[in-house]
């Protein structure tokens, strides 16, 4: 995996924490019984596959949204968040802004609606959707615009091919582009690269 991400960067230090040091960590490794290295390499893994799903991401808005004048920023810092990062902020060439957050769960179990919660399989997943609002509203404040939120999945199964959950829209990672398109609003292309630019500007790289 690469580390140019915020995400390949956290998981590559989560390795780094991982790696046994002094005399009885490194002989827990050897038999298998270092359950804080076991741990971090865990929650690496975790990390590996979200910054998997923001690549698979940033190549299909590059593929495509990008050449039809969208202003598509990725891995962005959202001020007023201590460590919560916004995946991608697309501005339509109507001026309206889609905060979209990549997800790549396993897919041997689907993604669905249980109980108005967000689940994937039996394992809930609800913080997920509260994470994306937070992020949400802390983008309309620093824009001073309304802010569309997406999910878009990537390898998981969703029930229905897309469902909205708690006001957010989840979708296969497949139709995110037809539905950011379906949504886009009349062009103003003008007023689109001014917003574009300022997201830029108050929505810098995100730096661990």
């Amino acid at each position: 995996m690469s580390a140019d991400s915020s995400a390949g960067q956290h998981a590559a230090a989560l390795r780094a924490q991982a790696v046994p040091r002094g005399l009885w960590r490194r002989l827990l490794a050897v038999v298998g019984m270092d359950r804080a290295g076991a741990r971090l390499e865990a929650e690496a893994t975790c990390w590996d596959a979200g910054e998997e799903g923001e690549r698979r991401t940033r190549e299909l808005l590059k593929a495509t949204l990008v050449l039809e004048g969208w202003g598509v920023l990725h891995d962005r810092r959202i001020p007023g968040a201590r460590k919560a990062n916004a995946d991608h902020v697309l501005v339509a060439p109507s001026t309206r802004v889609f905060l979209v957050d990549s997800k790549l769960w396993h897919g041997r179990a689907r993604v669905r609606v249980v109980g108005g919660r967000l689940a994937h399989g039996d394992v809930d997943k609800a913080k997920e959707v509260e994470k994306v609002l937070f992020e949400t509203r802390l983008v309309e404040r620093a824009l001073g615009v309304a802010v569309t939120p997406l999910v878009a999945m990537h390898n998981a199964p969703v029930d229905g091919g897309g469902f909205i959950v708690r006001g957010v829209p989840v979708v296969p990672a497949d139709r995110l582009v037809e539905l950011l398109r379906r949504n886009a609003g009349r062009p103003d292309p003008v007023r689109a690269r001014v917003l574009a630019e300022r997201a830029r500007r108050v929505l810098p790289r995100y730096v661990e």
